[in-house]
C-alpha cells in the first residue's frame, strides 16, 4: 500500500502559529471531535489549525507545539526531582520525604487546574512534575526495606505493573473527560483528585520503614503504636529527634547518591535503559496526534473518546507483561541457583531483557510500518502492545538487578532508574513528531528498534562482565 499523500508541519511552521493572535476558524468539511489538524495550506501560508475543540490552544492561542511543551518539561522536573527526594531520604527518612513532597505536588496540582494564563500554567505544570516524583522514585527503597529478597522480583513486578501504565491511564482517561465535558480543566481536577486519594492513603497506612541495622536492638529508639506516633514518623518530627545518630548528614547522603553512579555495571545498564524506555513516551505522542487528525489530512479522524480506548492497547500489554514477569523471573532465579550451587548473582535477573528486546523491537517495527503506510488499526494496536509487554517486563528485570547488585542503596539506585527513564522521555517529546513528519514513520520507528538493538549490547556486556565490574568498583558505601 502506497504511503498516503499527507502534508506534515514543519518546526518552523509550528513556531510562525505560535505567534498567531488569533485562531483561524476551520472550514466545515475539517471540523472534526479530533485534537488537532495538522498542516493544511491555504492561500500560500502554512498553518497550525484548531479542530473545533481544541480548548487550551483557543484560549491562550499558542501552538500545539508550544502547548506541548508543558508535558515536555513536566517529563524534565520529574527527571530532576529525583535528584534531590532520594537523598531526602537518608538524611529525613523515607516517610516525611514521601509525605511532604506528594503535599506540595497537590497544592501544585489544583494552582495547575486554575491557571488563568498560560505562563501560570507552565510553571504550576513544572512544578506539579518535580515535587510529584517521589512516589515513582523511592518506592523501590519501600519494596526493599519491608520484604525479603525472594520476594522482591513479584512485588517490583507489582509496582512496574503501577508505575508503567500510568503515562497511559492519563491520556485514556482525559480524553474520556474531554469527550464528556470539553473543558481542559476537569482533566487536571482529575488530577487534583488522584493526588488527593494519594494523601489519603498516606495518611491511612503509611509509616517510616527505615530501620539501621548498623545500631544494636537495644539501641535503637521507641517507635510508639498510636495514631500520633505514627503521624509524628510521616511528619518527620520522630526522625528530627534521633536524625544526629540514627540518619546520615546532608553532605554523606548526596555525596553517597552521586557516587552511585559511578558504578560502572550500574551506569551501563542504566544506559540502556534509557535506550528503550525512551520510545514509550515517543509512540503517546506520534500515536495520539496521528489519530485525533481528521481522515482528510492523513489521520485516523478519531474522536476523544476513540483515542481514550486506544490506550487500552498499551494497558493491556503491560498487564500481560506482568503476568508473564510474575512466573518468569523467578524460574529464570531458581535456575540459575539450581545450575550454580546454590549461588545467586544479579546478572541472572538479565536473561528476561533478551525476551523483551524480541517484543520491543517487533512492536517498534509494526508501528512505524502501521503508521507510514496508514494500516488498520489493528497493526497499531498489536504493534503498541507488544512494545508495551517488552517495556514492562523490561524494567522489571533491570531494577531487580540493580537493587540486587546494590541492595544497600536501593533508593539511590531506583533514583538513578527514574532519572534514565525520564530524562529519555524528556528529549524524544520535542524531536520524535517533527522526525517522524521528515522523514517517515517507518524509517523513525526503524531506528529506534535498531537503538534498542544497541540497548541489548550494553546488557550483553553487563550480562558477561557485571560481576568482574561489581567486584572491581567496590560496593557502595
Amino acid at each position: 500500500m502506497e504511503k498516503p499523500e499527507v502534508e506534515h508541519m514543519s518546526s518552523d511552521d509550528v513556531e510562525r502559529t505560535d505567534k498567531h493572535h488569533v485562531v483561524e476558524a476551520l472550514p466545515d468539511a475539517v471540523k472534526t471531535e479530533a485534537g488537532v489538524v495538522l498542516s493544511v495550506d491555504q492561500g500560500g501560508s502554512s498553518s497550525l489549525h484548531l479542530a473545533k475543540d481544541g480548548h487550551v490552544t483557543q484560549e491562550w492561542h499558542k501552538g500545539v507545539g508550544k502547548i506541548n511543551e508543558t508535558n515536555s518539561i513536566n517529563v524534565l522536573m520529574m527527571a530532576l526531582g529525583g535528584l534531590l527526594w532520594v537523598p531526602m531520604t537518608s538524611f529525613i527518612g523515607r516517610a516525611p520525604t514521601l509525605f511532604w513532597s506528594n503535599l506540595l505536588g497537590l497544592v501544585f496540582s489544583i494552582a495547575t487546574a486554575v491557571s488563568p494564563n498560560f505562563t501560570t500554567f507552565y510553571a504550576m505544570r513544572a512544578l506539579t512534575g518535580f515535587f510529584i516524583t517521589s512516589s515513582q522514585t523511592i518506592s523501590i527503597a519501600f519494596i526493599r526495606d519491608m520484604f525479603f529478597f525472594h520476594e522482591r522480583a513479584r512485588k517490583i513486578g507489582l509496582w512496574a505493573l503501577l508505575y508503567i501504565a500510568s503515562p497511559f491511564w492519563g491520556p485514556l482517561v482525559g480524553n474520556f473527560v474531554l469527550g464528556g465535558t470539553n473543558k481542559w480543566e476537569d482533566v487536571f481536577w482529575v488530577c487534583v483528585g488522584v493526588c488527593g486519594l494519594d494523601m489519603v492513603l498516606i495518611l491511612t497506612f503509611l509509616d517510616e520503614t527505615w530501620y539501621n541495622r548498623d545500631i544494636p536492638f537495644d539501641q535503637q529508639p521507641s517507635r510508639g503504636q498510636g495514631f500520633m506516633s505514627r503521624m509524628s514518623r510521616i511528619t518527620g518530627i520522630w526522625e528530627l529527634k534521633c536524625r544526629d545518630y540514627y540518619y546520615k548528614t546532608v553532605f554523606e547522603s548526596f555525596k553517597r547518591f552521586f557516587l552511585t553512579l559511578t558504578k560502572p555495571a550500574l551506569f551501563i545498564i542504566l544506559v540502556a535503559y534509557l535506550l528503550f524506555f525512551a520510545w514509550a513516551i515517543g509512540i503517546n505522542i506520534t500515536t495520539a496526534i496521528l489519530f485525533s487528525t481528521p481522515r482528510e489530512f492523513g489521520g485516523y479522524g478519531y474522536s476523544y473518546n476513540g483515542v481514550g480506548f486506544l490506550y487500552f492497547s498499551p494497558i493491556v500489554g503491560i498487564f500481560l507483561g506482568e503476568v508473564f514477569g510474575h512466573f518468569f523471573n523467578d524460574y529464570l532465579a531458581r535456575r540459575y541457583v539450581r545450575k550454580h550451587d546454590g549461588v545467586f548473582e544479579p546478572e541472572a535477573r538479565l536473561p528476561m531483557i533478551y525476551v523483551s528486546s524480541v517484543t520491543m523491537i517487533g512492536g517498534l517495527v509494526l508501528l512505524g510500518q502501521g503508521l507510514y503506510h496508514h494500516l488498520s488499526p489493528a497493526a497499531i494496536i498489536m504493534g503498541w502492545g507488544m512494545h508495551s509487554f517488552g517495556i514492562m517486563t523490561t524494567s522489571v528485570a533491570v531494577s531487580a538487578y540493580v537493587i540486587d547488585s546494590y541492595p544497600t542503596a536501593a533508593a539511590e539506585v531506583s533514583g538513578w532508574s527514574n532519572f534514565a527513564r525520564a530524562i529519555g522521555g524528556f528529549s524524544v517529546g520535542y524531536f520524535q513528531q517533527p522526525w517522524g513528519a521528515k522523514v517517515g514513520y517507518g524509517v523513525s520507528f526503524g531506528t529506534q528498534a535498531g537503538i534498542v538493538a544497541f540497548g541489548v549490547l550494553l546488557v550483553i556486556l553487563v550480562h558477561r562482565f557485571g560481576h568482574s565490574l561489581r567486584i572491581k568498583a567496590g560496593p557502595i558505601q
